[in-house]
């Protein structure tokens, strides 16, 4: 009996998160689809309600506003996808293969350009709003916090100094600012940035900053 009820508690306290789970992802798909199609600024959390099949105070049961939605997408499509690629870096021992690994990871990501030009637009609304500026830095410090120095240790191994591993990040940082940039780009210039020729470009910028 004792067995039961303890398996019914399990129960009862899986259903409860699982569609907390469910809620979060319908909100996040449906906010990535509308931010896309109109833009960060223009979409209100209602539209996004309404596309999830929720209402406005579910969303507000889970974001406090539509920049939380939009840092918790980030989150949960950059931040952890790059947390999982990390720790597949680690089982691989060389670490020219490492940054080979991480090339061809770089270079994937130019295939979701919805997500660069959204970033692009998010930032340029937090330079006019100091307290969204303030959520954008702290998820890049969250993002530090899991690649700055281990990703550095994951390319170059722990012999880099101070000196070389500020530089390193740097050129890590510069090289994803461009990225954003071209993204952007390729929605005007398409027959001159196509796909093809953008990763090409890109691979051999990354030889050129991360010394593959």
């Amino acid at each position: 009996m004792p067995r039961e009820a303890a398996k019914s508690r399990r129960k009862r306290t899986y259903r409860p998160q699982a569609r907390t789970q469910e809620t979060r992802a319908r909100i996040l798909d449906a906010a990535q689809t509308i931010f896309a199609e109109q833009g960060f600024e223009k979409t209100q959390l209602e539209q996004v309600a309404a596309r999830a099949g929720y209402s406005r105070g579910a969303i507000y049961a889970h974001y406090s506003s539509k920049e939380d939605v939009f840092l918790a997408l980030m989150e949960q499509r950059v931040y952890a996808k790059f947390v999982a690629f990390s720790e597949l870096m680690e089982r691989e021992p060389d670490c020219g293969q490492r940054r080979e690994m991480f090339k061809r990871w770089v270079l994937d990501q130019l295939s979701d350009a919805s997500l660069s030009t959204l970033n692009l637009e998010f930032k340029l609304f937090a330079m006019r709003h100091p307290q969204s500026r303030e959520k954008v830095k702290r998820f890049y410090e969250l993002l530090v916090k899991s690649s700055g120095e281990r990703l550095v240790d994951l390319l170059f191994g722990k012999g880099p100094d101070k000196v070389k591993r500020a530089a390193v990040e740097r050129r890590i940082a510069i090289l994803g600012a461009v990225l954003s940039a071209v993204s952007l780009e390729s929605h005007f210039r398409r027959e001159l940035l196509s796909r093809t020729h953008v990763r090409a470009v890109t691979e051999d910028l990354f030889n050129a900053l991360i010394e593959v």
